[in-house]
Formats: structure tokens, C-alpha cells, sequence
């Protein structure tokens, strides 16, 4: 199966921590005093182990670094003190801010998670409104506090900022950017204690300041002034040092998150929960937008659920939200669909991180174990890096951990490694946030084959040589061909091409045709530029689809997808092939389908000549080729998603439901190929004289489907004999 390989680093001192011998993929720090315990025979190999692969063993302490003094230090603070901000500023610099302001700043090192130096800023304690703050927000440009006991937030605008050129530079002290620090009044309850969490937009001119209602203290009755007091969402605009309040809002229920969008500056999301008499709890998925300087509500998406939400996280697309539950349930909401999935998770999540690519999922509980997902909720499994394969549904973290450890939050590093120098080796990297606890960074090694890192397309190509087929094909459907058309046809075409390579059998069948069902009947419609862009190449793979049902003489969905396709010779093939096989009554409906089609095409390709004669080429008001081709072709030409504006009808579902169906979708099926009656009657009745033994239970025994190539078998002349006095019957609108 699909696996996970990672590797854990807990960068700690202290002896906290128990790491077996037959672990290689968890790592620590070491002092030289340190001796090896009883049960660690095999501590000094281990130690050759890490140093030949540039993984820190022992920390040195040379000036300036000093690092092993800092590494103690920051985990005595982190004892006191909790982390307030978790920043990524690269792909090695990795920045902490902590309730009393202090920052800290690890750079990693570029082949491994270890540190090669880390920065401790005390510049700025003592310089805000309080000692403690309940949240901060720090950038290139500012930085922002806000206080759990007071309606009041810290500007501090950085005047002087070092050159792009001097990255350390900008690590040591945030006190030589020369900050300029302004206080603000904000709406909200006077005098209460509420925990405020602060988002800001992409072009870091707008930020968000809000809480949950459930936070707000009990408080004596006292009437309220406005609904400016009421409010427990801000958006505070910037402009360089000045700062000043844009909007307001109060949210209908409790929000357990609101964030702005990653894509698009003006928006904001929320996560608001409700909750019933009957104990039964609603999320709702709020969408504001801010135009004109208000803030307002413009769509809203309630989910029923069964237990209250613990975490949520969009993907980087968002087009999708994942929630998890106290139940342990992960529910996923596809805002394209408008579909809901649920699937049980193995942990009670109180974190959820996707990872930058979008295609799977960690989700983490308050142990530290992680499970992973993709984005149909398929589990991946998931090991450290070992010289067995030792994969596991859970990765259990907690066991490295001689005391409990709570987990609070863990997050992905954002930044693309191709936009530095690529080292050879591709891995991504989670900061796991615990607690009291010690630092800790996991590892994604994604190899050097995967030069698209864990995109969805590298993720199908990873099931289907583990073979898994179904669950490569679930992925398939769940993609967005709107937003990501190259990865969705890509992803079919590698499909596609697998399973043609293979026997055809019962279950590959049912893969093909739910494999180029994702584009020919969607569950929603897909845009018009999507289909005119990929309908060439996706119809050569039904083409090639065709023939390999013909191949293995499967003339009910070849006749289906001919259909489908609206070619002159593939009927014309069947026709063949039907005379071949002694299928005679096929064979003439095939070929009267045949020529149906080549009159049609004529009359739509005189029509076409008639309408250049009249109106020509320059005509303003002529319509284009794609219109022409969309909506002047006859319907048997033009595919089922082309009629009434690209919306598949309900009951053409051929691609998906084979040839089930009753006796009124067949009849509305017939009407929709425009079949000629006697044509039908005609081929029906050639049908009855004939033995339909080719279904009888005898003969279904002799032709159950096996994994072989009749080419290989050596046994064509006696197949086709036996072939010979097999008959058809409709039992769809096509032939079995």
C-alpha cells in the first residue's frame, strides 16, 4: 500500500525522551557526558549513523552560536511561556513567538530537520502594554499584540528593515528594525476577559481581530450601547504606521475560527458552531466579504453534525474544509459538489494541517499521533524510516515521550523547495507544537523521483504501482477539473493507460468506465472551456477503450461508447467484428447506425455551407466554431454532457450504471439516441429468432471473466467456434 515515509526530531536536552535501538527515524540531542543505558548496546553506531548523514548528535557551544545554551534555554521558556505565533519565513528559517514577546528563530539545515543555529530575541519584552499577550502577529513589516484583559491592540510599524541580502541580520534583533509602536482602541465588551486571535490578508494591509462568544465572561446585566459593543469581529486597515478600525461585525452563532482567505484579500472565512435543545450541533461554513469599508455575510452552508467541532483547515485551493469532531469523525464539505463526506478517524483530531500541495491531509491528536488522508478520505499509511517496512495506519509519536505530551497545533512549511537550489532530495517539513514540551519538526521524504513533491498526479501514479486501482480512481473523481484540468486529465490519462495495458476483466471495466465517466458525466458541469480543451484527447482514450472491449468481444459497451463517441467507423467496426463472430443481426443495426451517422453529418455539414453562403466568414453575427460544434452537431454526435448546456440528464448514466436500469429509462433512452423504430423493431425481432444462450447460467460459467490475454492462449480458433452460436439481446438500448 501508498506510504508515508517520515522521520521525527525532537531538538531537546533534556531526558525526556527515549528513543529505542531499533529506531533510526526519531532523533534528538545528545551531551557529551551522556552515557548510554543498559538497553542502548547499540548508542555509538546509532551515533556514526546520524553524523554520516549530517544529523546533529551532540550541539556544540563555540561563540557566537553558543547553541547548546540556547537550545536549554528556549526549552526552559517554553515551560513558562506559550507559543502565540508559529511562522515559516522559508523553507529553513522557522520563527516562535511566545506570550512574553521573546522570539525565537530556528534555521534548519538543508538536508535534514536538525538546526545549525538558532536566535533568541529578548528585544521587545517590556515595551507593549502588558507582560503577557494572548496572541501576536509578526511580518516583514509590523507586528501585533493583543491583551486577553483589555480592548486594545499594539502597532508596531518597522521604520528601518535590513537588506533582503542579510537574512541573519534580520533573525538577531527585532529592535534594530526600529519598530514604531501606536495604540488602538477596538470595539468590544469593556472589561471582560476574552482570548482575541488576529488573521491578516495577503497583502498584509488588512487584519482581523476576533474571538468566540463563548469566551465572554459571565457579566452583570447591563444594557448595551450600540452594536459596536456587541461586535466580535474587527477588520482594522494599515496603511505603513497608521492603523485604524474599517468595519465591524457580530457573527450569528460561535465562531471557533475566522480567518482571511489565502486567495483572495477581501474575503473571510468563519467556522461558527450551534448548537440544539436536543444536544445535536450545526456548523456553518460562513463566507464575508468586504466591500466599500463593511463587512458582510454572503453565503452561509449549515452541516449537521453529531458532536461539536475541534479543529477545522481548508486546503490550499479552498474548495474544501475538513472538520473534525470530538467523536473522532472527520467530515469533509466539497463546496463544488456541495457534497459531504464522513469517514472515522483512528484519532480524536485536535489539529489538522494540509499539506501544501492539497493532496492529503495529517491530522493530529492531542498524543502526538498522526494519521494521513487525501482528499477523498482515503488513509494512507504512514512509518518512520527504517530498514523494514513497518507501515502502520497511525504513527504513534507519544511513545518517544517518557512523560504525556499534549499536542496543541501542528503546520506545514508553505514555501516551494523549487524556488531555491534543489539539493537532490525533496522534504517537506511539520513543526508539531506541544505543550510544555520540546520543539519538534516531522519530516515528509518525498525522494528524488518525485519532482512534483505529493501532488494528486504523484499520488495516483503511487497507487496504481502499489495496485491500487479503486483507490486511485476515487482520487480521480474528487478532483476539480475547473480549477486544476491539466492534474485531472493527466491523473485519467495515467488511469487509463494502466488499465488498458491489463486483461480486461468484470472490475477494470467498471474502473474504465468510472475513470472517463469523471469527464463525460460529471457530478456537476464542467465549464465550457474545459470540455473544448480536452474532449480531442480524452475521446482518443475512449477510442482506445472501444477497441479493447471489442477486443474481448464486450459489443454491449463498445455499442454504448460508439454511441457516446458518434464515429462512423467504430460502428462500422462492430459491424465487422459482428459478422466475424456470426452476430448478424448486430451486425445490420451497426451498420444502419453507421449510415444514420454519415447522413447526419452530411445534412449538418450542408446546413454549415448554406449558412457560409448566406451570412460568411466575416458576419458579426455568425456564430463561432465552437458554438457550431457544441450546438449545430445532431444529438447522436454530440456527447451526453453537450446537451442542455452541458448538464448530464438523469437518465444518462450509461458510463456508471452499465446496463442496469428499468424498462422506463430504457425507452427514454431509445428516444434519446434517435434510433429509427423500424430499425429498432427490426433488430429486436432478428433478436427473438435467435437462442439467447450466450446469458444462459451454462454458458456464464464458461465465460467468467480471468486475468488472461486470448491472444496469448493459443486457443482463437476454438473460442470463436464456440462464439459462433452465441445470440444478443436488448436489455439497455444497446446489445449484451
Amino acid at each position: 500500500m501508498v506510504t508515508c515515509m517520515t522521520e521525527f526530531f525532537i531538538w531537546s536536552l533534556k531526558d525526556k525522551v527515549y528513543i529505542p535501538d531499533e529506531v533510526i527515524g526519531c532523533h534528538t540531542y545528545h551531551d557529551k557526558t551522556h552515557s548510554a543505558s543498559v538497553d542502548q548496546l547499540y548508542n555509538e553506531e546509532k551515533q556514526r549513523f546520524d553524523e554520516e548523514r549530517d544529523i546533529l548528535w551532540a550541539p556544540r557551544n563555540k561563540r557566537p552560536e553558543k547553541l547548546r545554551d540556547v537550545l536549554k534555554e528556549v526549552e526552559d521558556l517554553l515551560q513558562v511561556h506559550r507559543i502565540v505565533q508559529i511562522r515559516w519565513r522559508n523553507h529553513q528559517v522557522l520563527q516562535l513567538v511566545l506570550s512574553n514577546m521573546v522570539a525565537v528563530s530556528f534555521v534548519l539545515s538543508g538536508n535534514s530537520g536538525t538546526t545549525e543555529r538558532v536566535f533568541l530575541d529578548k528585544s521587545l519584552v517590556g515595551k507593549f502594554s502588558a507582560e503577557m499577550v494572548s496572541d501576536a502577529f509578526l511580518s516583514d513589516h509590523f507586528l501585533m499584540t493583543t491583551y486577553p484583559d483589555r480592548p486594545k491592540l499594539d502597532y508596531g510599524y518597522f521604520v528601518k528593515r535590513p537588506p533582503l541580502g542579510e537574512g541573519l541580520k534580520r533573525l538577531e534583533k527585532l529592535s534594530a528594525w526600529e519598530p514604531k509602536l501606536t495604540q488602538i482602541d477596538i470595539p468590544g465588551p469593556v472589561g471582560r476577559r476574552i482570548e482575541r486571535c488576529l488573521s491578516s490578508n495577503t497583502r498584509q494591509d488588512m487584519l482581523l481581530v476576533w474571538w468566540p462568544t463563548s469566551s465572554e465572561e459571565a457579566w452583570p446585566w447591563s444594557p448595551m450601547s450600540s452594536e459596536k459593543d456587541r461586535a466580535n469581529m474587527i477588520v482594522l486597515s494599515l496603511h505603513g504606521p497608521n492603523i485604524d478600525v474599517l468595519t465591524f461585525a457580530r457573527t450569528e452563532c460561535d465562531p471557533m475560527y475566522a480567518g482571511f482567505s489565502s486567495l483572495q484579500p477581501h474575503r473571510v472565512f468563519t467556522v461558527e458552531q450551534a448548537m440544539s435543545g436536543g444536544g445535536d450541533t450545526t456548523a456553518q461554513c460562513c463566507t464575508y466579504e468586504i466591500v466599500q469599508g463593511k463587512i458582510q455575510r454572503i453565503s452561509v452552508t449549515s452541516i449537521p453534525l453529531k458532536s461539536h467541532v475541534i479543529c477545522q483547515c481548508r486546503n490550499p485551493s479552498e474548495d474544501k474544509l475538513v472538520l473534525g469532531c470530538s467523536d473522532g469523525s472527520l467530515v469533509l464539505y466539497d463546496e463544488v459538489r456541495k457534497a459531504t463526506l464522513m469517514i472515522r478517524a483512528s484519532v480524536v483530531p485536535v489539529s489538522i494541517a494540509w499539506h501544501p500541495q492539497g493532496t492529503v491531509f495529517f491530522v493530529a491528536s492531542s498524543r502526538g499521533d498522526i494519521q494521513v488522508f487525501d482528499l477523498a478520505l482515503t488513509p494512507l499509511r504512514i512509518q518512520l524510516v527504517s530498514e523494514d517496512q513497518m507501515t502502520q495506519r497511525v504513527l504513534q509519536l507519544h511513545k518517544f515521550f517518557k512523560s504525556q505530551m499534549s499536542l496543541k497545533e501542528i503546520k506545514w512549511c508553505h514555501h516551494d523547495p523549487d524556488s531555491v537550489d534543489w539539493n537532490g532530495d525533496y522534504a517537506d517539513a511539520l513543526f508539531m507544537h506541544f505543550e510544555k514540551g520540546p520543539p519538534c519538526l516531522l519530516q515528509l521524504h518525498l525522494g528524488v523521483v518525485s519532482r512534483e513533491r505529493f501532488s494528486a498526479l504523484e499520488l495516483i501514479k503511487e497507487y496504481l504501482k502499489n495496485r491500487q486501482v479503486d483507490e486511485a480512481v476515487t482520487l480521480l473523481s474528487s478532483m476539480n477539473w475547473d480549477t486544476d484540468s491539466t492534474a485531472a486529465y493527466s491523473g485519467l490519462s495515467t488511469i487509463v493507460n494502466h488499465l488498458l495495458r491489463l486483461p480486461l476483466n468484470a472490475e477494470r471495466e467498471s474502473q474504465l468506465e468510472t475513470t472517463l465517466g469523471t469527464f463525460y458525466a460529471p457530478k456537476y458541469p464542467l465549464s465550457e472551456v474545459v470540455i473544448l480543451d480536452f474532449r480531442d484527447p480524452i475521446s482518443r482514450l475512449a477510442r482506445r477503450f472501444f477497441h479493447h472491449l471489442l477486443r474481448y468481444s464486450r459489443f454491449d459497451k463498445a455499442f454504448l461508447l460508439a454511441v457516446d463517441i458518434g464515429a462512423r467507423d467504430l460502428f462500422m467496426d462492430i459491424h465487422y467484428m459482428a459478422l466475424d463472430k456470426g452476430e448478424t443481426a448486430l451486425a445490420e443495426v451497426a451498420k444502419r447506425k453507421a449510415e444514420q451517422v454519415e447522413n447526419e453529418s452530411l445534412e449538418s455539414f450542408d446546413g454549415f455551407d448554406d449558412g457560409i453562403l448566406q451570412n460568411g466568414f466575416h458576419n458579426p453575427n455568425s456564430q463561432n466554431h465552437s458554438d457550431f460544434n457544441v450546438n449545430e452537431l445532431p444529438a447522436s454526435r454530440t456527447h451526453p454532457w453537450q446537451h442542455g448546456q452541458h448538464q448530464v440528464p438523469q437518465d444518462v448514466r450509461h458510463l456508471q450504471n452499465g446496463v442496469n436500469g428499468d424498462g422506463l429509462d430504457r425507452l427514454n433512452y431509445l428516444g434519446d439516441l434517435e434510433l429509427e423504430a423500424d430499425l429498432i423493431h427490426d433488430y429486436t425481432a432478428a433478436l427473438q429468432l435467435d437462442d439467447p444462450g450466450w446469458f444462459s447460467h451454462n454458458h456464464i460459467e464458461d465465460t467468467d471473466w480471468q486475468e488472461q490475454d486470448l491472444l496469448e492462449n493459443g486457443n482463437n480458433e476454438n473460442q470463436e467456434e464456440d462464439e459462433e452460436d452465441a445470440s444478443v439481446k436488448v436489455i439497455h438500448f444497446g446489445v449484451v
